[in-house]
C-alpha cells in the first residue's frame, strides 16, 4: 500500500538523498535536474509544496511543488503570460521514483493531491520542463493536464520542453464541426527544429504518438488559454 503525505523542513536529508539515489540509477543523469539544498529547503518550507510517497517503512517517491513569486526563476517568463500574473504561478518541478517502484501509478498519485491542494490556493498558472529524452515523463505530465507550448533551454543549457496548465480549471475546448475535424500534426521527439518551429506557429501538444519507431508529439493549433487569441 502506497501513502501520499506532505513534507516539511525536516525532511531536506529525505529528499536530497532520494535525488541522489535516482540520479545514480539512470543511464543518462542528464534528464533529470537535481536541486540545490537552497531550493529544496525553499519548498519545503513556504515557497512551496512537497509530498512523499511512503512503502512500508521508506519513501520510495516524491513530488515538489515551487512558487516563484517575486524570484528570478520563473518559467512563466517563457511565455506570452503577462509580469501582472507572475505571483500565481507555480512550477510542477521535480518528481521522482525509485526505479524499483516505478510502474505503480505514484506520479500519478502525487500529481492528483498537489492539484487538490494548488485549487485552493491563488494559483492560476503551472509551468513545469521535461526532457524530449524523456517520453516517460513527458507522458506524465500530459496526463496530469499539461502540453507543452514551447521548446526552452535551461538548467545550463539543457533543452527542455515548456509546459503550461491552467488551474483550477482544464484547458477550454476549442470549438470544432463534425465536417471539420481540428487540423492536427505530428512530430517526433527528435525533431526538435520541426517541434520549436512548430510551438512558434501556434501549435501545441496534446498527446504522445507511439505509434512509430521513437515517441512523436501529436499537435494542435491552440491558444494559450490567458492570451485571447482565435486560432
Amino acid at each position: 500500500m502506497f501513502d501520499v503525505r506532505r513534507l516539511g523542513p525536516r525532511d531536506l536529508g529525505l529528499i536530497l538523498d532520494l535525488q541522489e539515489r535516482i540520479r545514480a540509477s539512470l543511464a543518462d543523469p542528464d534528464v533529470f535536474q537535481t536541486s540545490t539544498p537552497e531550493f529544496v529547503s525553499y519548498c519545503l518550507a513556504d515557497g512551496g509544496l512537497c509530498y512523499g510517497v511512503n512503502h512500508g517503512t521508506g519513501t520510495v517517491a516524491y513530488r515538489m511543488v515551487y512558487f516563484p513569486r517575486d524570484r528570478d526563476f520563473n518559467l512563466a517568463k517563457d511565455t506570452p503570460l503577462p509580469p501582472a500574473e507572475y505571483g500565481r504561478v507555480a512550477h510542477w518541478d521535480t518528481i521522482a521514483v525509485l526505479p524499483e517502484w516505478r510502474g505503480h501509478g505514484l506520479a500519478r498519485l502525487m500529481n492528483g493531491r498537489a492539484l487538490d491542494d494548488v485549487a485552493g490556493l491563488d494559483i492560476r498558472h503551472l509551468c513545469a520542463t521535461s526532457s524530449p529524452q524523456n517520453p516517460a515523463g513527458v507522458g506524465s505530465l500530459m496526463r496530469a493536464g499539461f502540453r507543452p507550448v514551447r521548446l526552452v533551454r535551461k538548467f545550463g543549457g539543457k533543452l527542455r520542453f515548456l509546459f503550461y496548465r491552467p488551474t483550477p480549471g482544464a484547458w477550454p475546448v476549442k470549438e470544432t464541426t463534425a465536417t471539420k475535424p481540428p487540423p492536427e500534426r505530428c512530430l517526433p521527439f527528435s525533431d526538435t527544429a520541426g517541434l520549436d518551429q512548430a510551438f512558434r506557429e501556434g501549435w501545441v501538444g496534446v498527446d504522445i504518438d507511439t505509434d512509430r519507431t521513437g515517441p512523436g508529439l501529436r499537435l494542435r493549433r491552440h491558444p494559450l488559454p490567458f492570451t485571447g487569441q482565435r486560432i
